[in-house]
């Protein structure tokens, strides 16, 4: 064999090497990314699932709604909001407070994530819609008395993209079960049918 064969076969054989390292390498950086999204979703799960979390929703859903038509309570928001409150803090208003900014950094948290690629977009709409526009829906008053108060339109902003998100995706996907796939049986429990007639 001649030198130029031999070198024709070995620039042959390393641009073959080089294409399989650049292929190996591209398989395992789409590995990496898979198991990054899974680790992020599990951590946003883990946070959504927390004891804090869990007793904030409650008191949210429960007061959060009658506050907001509190003329005291408003009073209170806006004051802190601008950060001129100086009289005696309602222990109460504070707890509906604390719960709703714990709601809404959370969703603000994923937000980001979503905004950034950090978890992909469907995935966390799939899994995550109709909580984020229920919660939306529920802190939309107080939020725009926080923006309104301060002049700041960046309150909640992630969170605000997360909702708008997940309120076109729930429009476009109101259910989300693959078509192609058969509905399993369910029944409703007898003592439960008095209640849903």
């Amino acid at each position: 064999m001649s030198l130029e064969v031999i070198n024709t076969i070995a620039t042959t054989t390393t641009a073959l090497v080089i294409a399989a390292t650049a292929i190996a390498a591209l398989i395992q950086l789409r590995h990496l990314r898979a198991a990054n999204q899974i680790a992020a979703l599990l951590a946003v799960q883990n946070e959504l699932d927390s004891g804090d979390f869990r007793e904030a929703e409650v008191t949210v859903r429960e007061q959060l709604g009658s506050m907001l038509e509190d003329p005291d309570f408003c009073a209170f928001e806006i004051a802190l909001s601008r950060r001129v409150f100086a009289g005696k803090m309602n222990e109460n208003y504070l707890k509906v407070r604390s719960s709703a900014n714990l709601l809404g950094n959370t969703f603000e948290n994923i937000g980001s994530m979503v905004k950034n690629g950090i978890l992909d977009k469907h995935l966390v709409m799939d899994i995550y819609s109709w909580i984020v526009a229920s919660y939306w829906d529920r802190m939309a008053g107080l939020i725009a008395m926080g923006r309104a108060s301060t002049g700041q339109i960046s309150i909640y902003e992630n969170f605000e993209y997360l909702a708008a998100l997940s309120k076109r995706y729930l429009a476009t996907n109101p259910v989300t079960y693959p078509r192609d796939l058969e509905r399993l049986p369910l029944s409703v429990p007898s003592a439960a049918k008095q209640y849903l007639s």
